[in-house]
């Protein structure tokens, strides 16, 4: 398992980047510090959790980093 932490602002989650189907289970278990569903900038790489980049926010709507404005995928 391979782990990135969220950019967002006073964030201190863990971002779980898995190949397991489904996402790790050891984050799937522990999900106040490690999100599982995430997204990343293509320009700065950053890495946003679902609770700082919630689907209801305008940067996921459209998805711009909240950043440098470039895709998130």
């Amino acid at each position: 398992m391979a782990v990135g932490y969220c950019a967002g602002d006073g964030c201190r989650r863990m971002l779980s980047i898995s190949v397991i189907p489904g996402g790790n289970p050891v984050a799937r278990a522990d999900p106040e510090h490690f999100a599982i569903h995430f997204l990343t900038c293509t320009r700065c790489r950053s890495g946003f959790c679902d609770r700082c980049l919630p689907p209801e926010s305008p940067f996921h709507k459209l998805r711009a980093c909240p950043k440098c404005g470039a895709d998130l995928r």
